[in-house]
C-alpha cells in the first residue's frame, strides 16, 4: 500500500494533496530555466539525492517538463524572499519555483521530506513512489535561529557543518556561533596571536562535573581546547551560506572575557594573568577595563577581522552577567564614569556598549546583545536577544528595537528534556519538554500589532557546560529543534501538537538513516508517583492518543500487557516497565523505575542536620518517598549535606517491628562526594532514649573510580521501636590524594529503607 501521508516538518503554509503518487522512476532528467549558478547548484542536490535511483542529467530547458524536476528561479514569479511553490503533478512532473534563492532551497528541503528516509543515506529506497502534491509554503518569522556555544567545549568544522545540516533541513536560516567566553577564545586574530595560543586551551578537568572543576594548578599545562583558523571560519561561512544560512559571530564583552586575561591581563582592572577556567566559579567578577582605551583599541582591532570574516549584518556583542565589582573598585573606570558623566556602573556599561555599537555601525553592521544590553540605556540600533524570560523583549519592542525572542522557559535546550534517570549525560538544570518547545509564542500577548513587528522571531540555545561531545549535542537539540523550527515558520498555533507528533516520528527516521543522535525523552513514558503518601503509580507521555503498556513483574511490555487508564496502586517493592503502543503497531522505548516500598513510607522524618538547599531532592519525604537515586547527583533523587553529618530521626508513628534498615548513599569522588565514614542507627519508643546502637564502617572505594550508588544495610535487628535515628559520619575534609584536597567534603543520600 502507497503512502500519500505529508509529514513535512515545518508543516507547510498550503498543502493539495490528490490521493494520486508519483513515481520518482518515472524521471528522465532535470531541467533548469535560466541556467543560473544557484539553479545549477538545486539541480545537483537533486541529483545527488535521486542517484540511488538512476543518474539524471541536467538541462538548460524547461520546454519539455514532461517526466522532469523543473527549477525555475525568477522573479516574475512573484514570490517572497522565502517563499517557493512545489508541484509534484499527477501528469508526470515536478516543478519548484521560487524569485529568490532560499525559496528554491526550501522547496527542496520539503521534496527531501517527502521521499523514502533511505536516500538519506545514499540507500535504494524502499519505494520510489511520493505523494502528488501542491505546495504553496513561506515563513511566518524572519529570523529562525539555532546556538551553540563552541567556548566550554570545542566541536570541530565537520560537526559545525553537520549542525548547520541540522538547522538547514528544518528550513532554520541563523547559525548563533558563540566564539568566545571564559573557558575558552575560539577564533584566529592575526593581531593577537596569543588568543589562539594561549586563551584557546585550558587544563582538561572533563572527568569532573562542570561546576566543580578545581582550578588549574601552578604549571600545570593547558591541553585541551581549539580554535578555528580564518580559513576554516570562511569555510563555515561559505558552507552555510549555500544553505542560506547565515552565521552570526559572537564575540563576548564586556564580562565573560577572563579567558582573554590569560593572553592580556593588561586589558583586566586588575591587569593580572589569569589561566583559563576549567569549569565554572561564580560570581565572576573578571571584566574588560572600560576606563582603559587600550581595551577599545584591542576590541576595535578584534571586531575589524571579525567583520571581515562575516559577511553578514550582524555581530553579537554578548552583554550578559557583566558583574560589576570590579569597575568599583578601578581607578580608571570611575574615573571614566566622572568624564563621561555618567550616574553609575549600569550606565557604564550602557556607554562601553555604544562605543562598541559606533564601531560595528561604521563597518555596516549591526549590533546584538543578550537582554542586559539595556542596563543603564540601549543603544540606539541594537537589537535585543531577550533570554531571561520575555519582559526585556517587550519592553525593547516597546521601544522600537528588534527584537529575538530566545527565553529560558521554551528554549534553552542545555537543560533537560523529559526524566534525568534517563537522560544518558547530566544537564545544567530545569525542564524544557519537547511539548513546552512547541506551545512558544515569540510575540507576547502584551505587544499591539505595531510593536509585535519588532519582533523579527525566535531562537534555540545551546550551552556547553554539560555538552562535551557531537553525539550529546544533537541529543540535546533533537527533536526539540524540529518543534521550535514549526513554531517559527508556520507561526504559534497554527498547527496542533498531535498534528506535530505524528509528523516528528517519520522525521525521526531521517535522523536515524543521517545518524544523528536524538532524544527518545518526547517517545517514552513517565513513571511517577502521583501523591506523596500512598502508592499511587501515575503513567504519561508527550503522545497524543496513544496507548501505554505497563508491567509489575519485571518483563518488557508487549501487546498482551495491561494498558494503563487510570492510577494504580502497589503493596510491594516493585519494578514497573512501560511503553507506548506507537501507531504503526511497534513499542517505544521501554521506561522502568523501581519503587521500594516499606514500613517508613509515609511517614515522618526530622532532620536533625538539615540538607543543602541545592541538593534538596524532593524535600522532607526525599529518604522515605521509595524512589532511588542514579549515578548523576543532579537527577533530583539525592540530599547532600556539605562537611557535616547526615542525622535523622524517622517516626513510625507508633512501635513496630524492625529487622533491616538498608540506607543508600552515592560515591561520586569527581563531584567531591564520599561515602560516609560510618553509619550507625539506634531505637527508641519514646523520640528522648535511643538505645542498642548498631555501626557499620565504610571503606571508600578506588580514587576517582565509576560513580556508584552503595547500600549500607543492616540485617536482623530484632527491633521493636517507634523512633529510629540514623547518623551518617562525613569524612568532613577531601582526602590529600583528592584535587579538592583539604576542601569540603560532602555525603548524598537517597532513600532509607526500614522493614521488618
Amino acid at each position: 500500500m502507497k503512502d500519500t501521508s505529508i509529514n513535512i516538518i515545518p508543516k507547510p503554509t498550503s498543502i493539495e494533496k490528490s490521493n494520486q503518487y508519483f513515481d520518482l522512476n518515472s524521471i528522465k532528467g532535470i531541467n533548469i530555466e535560466n541556467n543560473s549558478k544557484y539553479e545549477k547548484y538545486i539541480a545537483g542536490l537533486f541529483k545527488n539525492y535521486l542517484k540511488p535511483l538512476k543518474d539524471l542529467e541536467i538541462e538548460h530547458t524547461i520546454n519539455d517538463p514532461k517526466n522532469k524536476i523543473n527549477i525555475s528561479l525568477n522573479a516574475k514569479h512573484s514570490l517572497g524572499k522565502e517563499e517557493y511553490k512545489l508541484n509534484i503533478s499527477d501528469l508526470g512532473f515536478i516543478t519548484i519555483e521560487a524569485s529568490h534563492e532560499p525559496g528554491l532551497f526550501y522547496g527542496f528541503q520539503s521534496f527531501r521530506q517527502l521521499c523514502d528516509p533511505n536516500l538519506e543515506k545514499g540507500l535504494k529506497p524502499k519505494t520510489s513512489f511520493i505523494p502528488s502534491c501542491e505546495i504553496k509554503d513561506a515563513p511566518s518569522f524572519s529570523y529562525r535561529g539555532m546556538h551553540l556555544d563552541v567556548s566550554r567545549h570545542f566541536f570541530n568544522v565537520d560537526f559545525i557543518k553537520t549542525y548547520i545540516d541540522m538547522i538547514a533541513l528544518h528550513k532554520m536560516n541563523v547559525f548563533h556561533w558563540h566564539l568566545t567566553d571564559d573557558n575558552g577564545w575560539r577564533i584566529e586574530i592575526k593581531k593577537y596571536p596569543l588568543l589562539t595560543e594561549k586563551a584557546a586551551w585550558r587544563v582538561d578537568r572533563r572527568h569532573e562535573p562542570w561546576k566543580e572543576q578545581s582550578p588549574a594548578k601552578q604549571n600545570e599545562k593547558a591541553t585541551y581546547g581549539g580554535y578555528y583558523t580564518q580559513e576554516e571560519i570562511k569555510e563555515v561561512v561559505e558552507y552555510a551560506g549555500k544553505k542560506n544560512i547565515l552565521v552570526i559571530p559572537e564575540i563576548e564583552m564586556p564580562g565573560h572575557t577572563s579567558e582573554v586575561f590569560s593572553a592580556y591581563p593588561e586589558l583586566s582592572c586588575n591587569n593580572k594573568y589569569i589561566p583559563v577556567n576549567p569549569g565554572s566559579y561564580w560570581p565572576n567578577v573578571d571584566i574588560f577595563c572600560a576606563g582603559n582605551d587600550n581595551v577599545f583599541s584591542f576590541l576595535r582591532d578584534v571586531l575589524e577581522e571579525v567583520s571581515l570574516l562575516f559577511p553578514g549584518p550582524y555581530i553579537h556583542i554578548g552583554g550578559d552577567e557583566a558583574d560589576k565589582l570590579n569597575w568599583k573598585k578601578c581607578e580608571k573606570c570611575q574615573t571614566r564614569i566622572v568624564q563621561e558623566k555618567l550616574k553609575n556602573e549600569h550606565e557604564l556599561q550602557s556607554w562601553f556598549i555604544k562605543e562598541i555599537e559606533k564601531f560595528i555601525v561604521s563597518k555596516n553592521k549591526k549590533l546584538i546583545g543578550w537582554d542586559e544590553i539595556l542596563e543603564g540605556g540601549l543603544a540606539k540600533s541594537a537589537t535585543v536577544m531577550s533570554w531571561r524570560g520575555f519582559d526585556d523583549g517587550i519592553k525593547s519592542a516597546k521601544a522600537g528595537h528588534d527584537v529575538i525572542m530566545c527565553p529560558v522557559s521554551h528554549c534553552y535546550f542545555d537543560y533537560y528534556q523529559s526524566d534525568p534517570e534517563n537522560a544518558p549525560a547530566a544537564a545544567f538544570g530545569g525542564m524544557t519538554t519537547l511539548k513546552t518547545v512547541y506551545s512558544f509564542n515569540p510575540i507576547p500577548q502584551e505587544l499591539d500589532s505595531t510593536n509585535s513587528k519588532f519582533v523579527l522571531g525566535g531562537q534555540g540555545n545551546l550551552w556547553t557546560e554539560y555538552v562535551q561531545t557531537p553525539e550529546i549535542a544533537q541529543y540535546r537539540v533533537l527533536p526539540r529543534m524540529s518543534a521550535l523550527s514549526e513554531v517559527l515558520w508556520s507561526g504559534p498555533g497554527m498547527n496542533t501538537y498531535e498534528d506535530f507528533y505524528f509528523r516528528l516520528k517519520e522525521l525521526k527516521k531521517r535522523f536515524e538513516k543521517l545518524e544523528w543522535n536524538y532524544s527518545p525523552g518526547s517517545f517514552e513514558v513517565n513513571i511517577k508517583r502521583s501523591t506523596v503518601n500512598s502508592f499511587l503509580i501515575s503513567l504519561s507521555s508527550e503522545h497524543p492518543g496513544e496507548p501505554i503498556y505497563y508491567t509489575t513483574n519485571g518483563e518488557h511490555p508487549n501487546k498482551s500487557s495491561t494498558i494503563f487508564k487510570k492510577d494504580f496502586s502497589i503493596k510491594k517493592t516493585t519494578t514497573i516497565k512501560a511503553s507506548i503502543l506507537q501507531l504503526d503497531g511497534s513499542f517505544g522505548p521501554v521506561s522502568e523505575k523501581t519503587f521500594y516500598f516499606h514500613k517508613a513510607i509515609g511517614k515522618t522524618v526530622v532532620y536533625n542536620s538539615s540538607y543543602a538547599e541545592k541538593y534538596a531532592g524532593s524535600g522532607k519525604e526525599n529518604l522515605i518517598d521509595g524512589l532511588v537515586g542514579s549515578e548523576n547527583h543532579n537527577d533530583g533523587y539525592w540530599q547532600g549535606w556539605e562537611r557535616k553529618d547526615m542525622q535523622i530521626t524517622v517516626d513510625l508513628h507508633k512501635n513496630k517491628k524492625i529487622n533491616t534498615i538498608i540506607c543508600g548513599f552515592l560515591e561520586s569522588h569527581q563531584s567531591w562526594i564520599f561515602l560516609p565514614k560510618s553509619v550507625s542507627v539506634s531505637f527508641s519508643s519514646d523520640g528522648k532514649n535511643f538505645v542498642n546502637e548498631k555501626q557499620l564502617m565504610l571503606q571508600d572505594g578506588e580514587n576517582y573510580g565509576k560513580s556508584n550508588r552503595k547500600e549500607v544495610k543492616f540485617h536482623q535487628l530484632n527491633q521493636s521501636a517507634r523512633y529510629i535515628l540514623i547518623t551518617a559520619y562525613n569524612r568532613k575534609k577531601c582526602p590529600a590524594w583528592h584535587a579538592g584536597s583539604g576542601g569540603d567534603a560532602w555525603i548524598f543520600s537517597d532513600e532509607v529503607v526500614i522493614e521488618e
